[in-house]
């Protein structure tokens, strides 16, 4: 009967370091992902925001340009 519940505390104490280490490992790649997609996105808007302010630099400068030629 005592091993009988030594052995079953011990399966249960095992369950839970188990159960303990998957959630800390979902926790890490939730970090991961969540870090690499907001990488990502930063570069495209930084490189879609830089291009916008380009051309419109751009075309103020051929705008002026031509005003001033003319």
């Amino acid at each position: 009967m005592t091993s009988g519940i030594v052995l079953f505390s011990l399966l249960m104490a095992l369950s839970l370091g188990v159960a303990f280490a998957e959630s800390e490992v979902v926790a890490t790649e939730n970090a991961t992902e969540n870090a690499t997609v907001n990488e990502t996105a930063n570069v495209t808007i930084n490189e879609t925001v830089n291009a916008t302010i380009n051309a419109t630099i751009n075309n103020t400068e051929n705008v002026t340009e031509a005003a001033v030629a003319a």
